[in-house]
Parts: structure tokens; C-alpha cells; sequence
């Protein structure tokens, strides 16, 4: 018979595997359940890091307030057990969705503090260097969007040390994309010309996920765009258009056509930009409907349990 430590991490893992194949709403489930078990069960740390999936999946779906919510919801409970090295996960989390808000000023913040977390306390947790690496990148994604460059290099240099450093390759997309950004930005568009090939090969990659490297591909249609590289621009859309199609995810479909609608109109083709406005109205509608078919089937669950829990003499 499988321990409670087992089921929790089988719980655990396939909840995370479920929002890493964008399966968001199950994947929730999961870790629901596997956060249920490590908090009986007194395991502090697998707690926390359930608590932290948690917060990625409501930010991925976009939901702010619970994603909030979970994030105070560790650190009070770190605070409690005077558990230190760990708030720089929720730092990090409530940074991403300021910068997906574009709401760089407070990402910044948010991305200091996590930075900080680690420095002042990253020993007393079970940390790895990929929440370093993470801290940079997040700090130099902000610092490019406010033409800060000095600060922007700083980071990425960093970044690639860490990667360097501990071998480490999960994150060679986000790090060439930023690079050519900067690169471009600073006037130098032949080094974003000169790692195409990168570029082209990295996106081919099966181990990115489309919501870990959302805000990088943004970027990348950003900086081609810059450059009048709209053809370009237009193959990234469509190669986010299709892990959308594929995984029948409503929200990868809006941000595919936010980013049509971004080209189109950045490069003047007014009927392909009507096109993009008309597809995201639809898709729009499409996940409304699905969303509020959703919230029916829970509020049916609810409805009945609260029923079946309700004495006979009172019905």
C-alpha cells in the first residue's frame, strides 16, 4: 500500500505535468490534493512547493485573486514557522504577472525582492540554481522593457554565468531572445541576424512550454517588428497559433491573435488586422462561453454536496 508521502507526490508530479501540457483546471485538481496531504502530513517544504504550482496555474489562467491569495498565503505560513529562503518563488510568481499586466515598475520591485530573498536567505532552503537564473531573467526582461540596458546586461550576464556555470540549457531560449533584443535595441540588428538559426532551432525545441516562454516570444515578434522584419514576426505568431490549436487552449488562442493583430498593425496591412480584430472576438466569445460553462458545473457540485450534507428534517 503506497504511503501518504507517495500518493502525495504522484498527486504532486501529474498536477504539474498537467499545467506544463496546459491541462491547467485538472492539474489544479491534482495539487489541490497533493497540497491537502503535505499540510496532514506535516511536510513543510512539498507544502510550499504545491502552494507555489498553485499560484503559476490561477496566474496562467489569470486568475489574480487567487493567485494573490496563494502567494499571501505562503508567506504567512512561512512567517509561522520561520521558514526562510523560500518567498522568493511567490516574489517571483506576483513579478511575472505584473510583467504579463506590463506593469514593469512593479515587476521590477517584485523581482528585486525575490533576488534579495535568495541572496539574504537561499541557503536556509532547498534551492536550486535555476531559481537564480530565473531571478535574472525576470530582472532583465524588465529592465529591457524600460530601455534600461546598463541594468538589462548586467542581468543577462549573470544569467548566463549561472547557465554556464551548472550546465544548465531550460532556458538558452529566453536567454538568445533577450540577448537579441538588447542587441537591437543598442543599435547592433546584425547579432539578432546572426543567431536566426538559434532562434529558429530553439523554438523547435520540445522542452519549452508555451507558457513559460509566452512573454520571450512576445519579445521576439517585438524586436522583428522593430526591425520591419514582419514575415518573420508573423512565423512566430504562427508557430504559438498552432501549440494553441493543438492543445485547444482558449487563452493561448487570444494571445496568438493579440499578437496578429500586434503585427498586422505595426505594419500597416489594415485588412489582415481587421481579420486578426474579428479572430479575437471570436475566440473571445469562445472562452467566455467555456468559462461560464465551467463555473455552472461547480456551482452544480457544490449545490449537491451541500445537499447531501444537509440533515433530512431540514430539507
Amino acid at each position: 500500500m503506497a504511503s501518504s508521502e507517495q500518493i502525495a507526490k504522484e498527486y504532486y508530479e501529474k498536477g504539474m505535468h498537467l499545467i506544463h501540457v496546459n491541462n491547467i483546471e485538472l492539474g489544479i485538481d491534482n495539487l489541490n490534493m497533493a497540497k491537502s496531504i503535505y499540510e496532514e502530513i506535516n511536510d513543510s517544504t512539498n507544502y510550499i512547493m504545491t502552494l507555489r504550482g498553485l499560484a503559476i496555474a490561477y496566474g496562467i489562467m489569470g486568475y489574480d485573486s487567487k493567485m494573490l491569495y496563494k502567494c499571501l498565503n505562503a508567506f504567512d505560513y512561512l512567517d509561522k514557522n520561520r521558514i526562510r529562503g523560500a518567498k522568493h518563488f511567490f516574489y517571483a510568481t506576483i513579478c511575472n504577472r505584473y510583467m504579463l499586466l506590463g506593469d514593469y515598475d512593479s515587476a521590477i520591485n517584485y523581482g528585486k525582492m525575490a533576488m534579495q530573498d535568495l541572496e539574504d536567505y537561499g541557503d536556509s532552503f532547498s534551492n536550486k540554481p535555476h531559481s537564480y537564473l530565473v531571478a535574472c531573467l525576470n530582472l532583465a526582461y524588465c529592465y529591457l522593457q524600460t530601455h534600461r540596458f546598463s541594468d538589462a546586461e548586467t542581468y543577462l550576464r549573470r544569467a548566463s554565468d549561472i547557465a554556464a556555470k551548472n550546465d544548465m540549457h531550460y532556458h538558452d531560449f529566453s536567454l538568445t531572445i533577450l540577448n537579441a533584443n538588447l542587441h537591437h535595441q543598442m543599435g547592433d540588428n546584425q547579432y539578432v541576424y546572426d543567431h536566426l538559426d538559434d532562434l529558429a532551432g530553439l523554438m523547435k525545441d520540445p522542452s519549452i512550454t508555451i507558457h513559460d516562454y509566452l512573454e520571450d516570444l512576445k519579445l521576439l515578434v517585438d524586436t522583428f517588428c522593430s526591425m520591419k522584419e514582419f514575415e518573420r514576426a508573423e512565423a512566430v505568431a504562427k508557430n504559438l497559433e498552432s501549440s494553441a490549436t493543438i492543445s485547444d487552449n482558449y487563452h493561448l488562442k487570444l494571445e496568438t491573435a493579440k499578437l496578429y493583430m500586434d503585427i498586422y498593425k505595426k505594419s500597416g496591412n489594415t485588412e489582415k488586422y481587421h481579420e486578426a480584430c474579428v479572430k479575437y472576438a471570436e475566440n473571445d466569445i469562445a472562452y467566455q462561453k467555456s468559462q461560464a460553462a465551467n463555473h455552472l458545473v461547480e456551482m452544480d457540485t457544490s449545490i449537491a454536496l451541500s445537499i447531501a450534507d444537509t440533515p433530512l428534517e431540514l430539507l
